[in-house]
């Protein structure tokens, strides 16, 4: 579950949108699969597209059904699922800007060192500077370089999202970013989250999840995350008396954190086979894996150290390893990923995450199935799930909750906002509860409605989309969307072209459209009358109701 917002702000929306929170509320927490009304008039094709675009992207824009139409369900999916093939210059300008998002490791740790030194020898203060501000200034130098994948990789995490043509791409970078979770926060993850962003979750998404493991398995960021790179081999006392002499690195000390995690979240699922014997057993095999230290060329990369490494046989649900180097605990990593229990366990997380929260077991049986037949190929697994027909089963439809996170790049790709700096919008993401790339728990963050739509959810989220469409989001600007073309239209078609913007062409819940309706009738009663000052308000607030709506919650 999860718990209280974090950040400072906690302005709630009670004045502007008093007499409509209440109903609301219920109407979210009693959120229900689709019913036959609100399909009525749509033809199979739409309703579909629609509900695939739901869950393949982070929000479809009012010419995506249409296309899904025209294309064609498996031709679309086709094409997003080879997302090399799908120019991006949009994002690609959006992400000019960032200096780590393209570094390895060892090239962001190199230029820390040589900004540190820069720094450090920057000679006498300037004009104006007493020594006091100087040393600040360098400080200050120093903290930024440290600091700067750490703000640059969230930021372009969710700019991808909100923009890229690759939306599916993105979609599934999200789950697979939870899955695999690393928390940015944990002292050195800061120095190996642009590479771990691009050369882990962005290159093996798509494809074979033993790969995809094992990458996740040597990257200094889940290394560091789960302390493997100091797990090392017991030591007798006597042992250890040496080693002080001749070796002041060994410790001595058994870390199970990873081989835990490596079980319980990454494969075979908690409880699911194994006993702690296992977990021993693993965290042996994998002492030595660690991370090479200082400012060369393999600085911040993986290293094995053999003098950190538990000689002898292991012996880990049933499989046994004893070659005391590397190769047995990359054996027992695959060995892992293959196991009978491991696709089961994803699978139904997968299923989870695109189809509805507790998914069919037909259609968790039938992608297993497929998971068998590829090998775990990734590509495969995803397909298999999209198109199946369960996944259109109307029980399914609208039946998932968006994360604040999917929210706020909801409401982004809705209303077409330029996003120039997204601090302000990552913060208020954090202040929902879920900061990118910030979930202390190796679990990640969850996407199961339950955990997401408590009672205080509506009105933080209604906050956000009033602060979103007046233009109170520093960096954020909703002057130039095509929404705002409709404010100088009568407002008679507001509602129709709403409705096409915001749900591309979804049908609205009377308990919604009622409030809205109201406050619509009072602007077409008045708005000949009204200034554009006035009338640009009343439009903001009806973008509001209908962004913070529980129908806009649900996808």
């Amino acid at each position: 579950m999860i718990g209280s917002a974090r950040g400072a702000w906690t302005s709630p929306p009670r004045r502007r949108f008093a007499g409509v929170l209440p109903v609301a509320l219920l109407l979210l927490l009693g959120a229900t699969p689709l019913r036959a009304e609100e399909v009525e008039g749509d033809d199979i094709a739409t309703v579909r597209a629609r509900h695939l675009l739901r869950r393949a992207t982070f929000g479809p824009r009012p010419a995506d059904v249409e296309e899904v139409k025209r294309l064609g369900i498996e031709a679309w999916l086709d094409r997003q699922l080879n997302p090399e093939q799908i120019p991006d210059p949009e994002l690609d300008r959006r992400l000019e800007g960032f200096e780590t998002l393209k570094m390895s490791t060892a090239e962001y740790r190199r230029m820390l060192a040589g900004g540190a030194m820069d720094a450090a020898t920057q000679g006498p203060p300037g004009p104006g500077e007493d020594r006091i501000a100087a040393a600040r200034r360098r400080q200050a130098e120093i903290n930024r370089l440290q600091n700067l994948a750490r703000q640059e990789v969230p930021q372009a995490v969710f700019l991808r999202a909100a923009y890229s043509e690759r939306q599916l791409f993105e979609v599934l970078c999200e789950f697979w970013r939870n899955h695999f979770n690393v928390d940015v926060n944990k002292d050195d993850v800061r120095y190996y989250i642009q590479d771990y962003e691009r050369e882990v979750i962005g290159r093996h998404v798509l494809g074979r999840f033993e790969d995809f493991l094992m990458a996740t398995a040597r990257h200094p960021a889940m290394l560091f995350y789960l302390d493997n790179h100091v797990s090392q081999a017991p030591m007798a006392r006597a042992e250890r008396v040496r080693a002080g002499r001749e070796d002041e690195s060994r410790t001595g000390g058994l870390n199970e954190n990873y081989a835990r995690e490596l079980m319980e979240l990454h494969t075979v699922g908690a409880d699911n086979g194994y006993e702690q014997d296992d977990v021993i057993q693993l965290a042996l095999a994998l002492t030595g894996w660690s991370i090479q230290g200082g400012n060369g060329p393999d600085a911040g990369t993986f290293v094995f150290r053999q003098n950190f490494h538990a000689r002898g046989r292991k012996r880990v649900m049933g499989k046994t390893v004893g070659g005391d180097d590397l190769e047995e605990g990359e054996a027992l990593v695959r060995y892992l990923a293959g196991h009978k229990n491991t696709a089961p366990f994803v699978v139904g997380k997968l299923c989870r995450y695109l189809v509805t929260d507790q998914p069919p077991e037909k259609l968790v049986a039938d992608v297993v199935g497929v998971w068998q037949k590829t090998k775990g190929d990734l590509k495969a697994v995803t397909r298999a799930i999209l198109l199946h027909p369960l996944f259109y089963d109307r029980a399914n439809v609208l039946t998932k909750a968006r994360t604040p996170f999917e929210f706020a790049v909801a409401a982004v790709r809705a209303t077409r906002a330029d996003v120039k700096d997204c601090r302000a919008l990552l913060q208020r993401i954090g202040d929902m509860g879920q900061p990118v790339l910030e979930c202390e728990d190796p679990t990640g963050y969850s996407d199961a409605a339950a955990d997401w739509m408590d009672t205080g959810v509506l009105a933080v989220r209604w906050q956000f989309a009033y602060d979103l469409v007046n233009g109170r989001l520093p960096g954020v600007d909703v002057g130039a969307s095509p929404i705002q073309e409709h404010v100088r239209r009568n407002p008679e078609v507001w509602e129709y072209l709403l409705q096409q913007d915001l749900f591309a062409g979804e049908r609205i819940g009377s308990l919604t459209m009622a409030p809205f309706r109201k406050r619509l009738q009072a602007v077409r009663k008045d708005y000949r009358r009204m200034r554009p000052p006035e009338l640009q308000q009343a439009f903001n607030v009806l973008v509001t109701l209908l962004l913070g709506s529980p129908e806009f919650q649900r996808q």
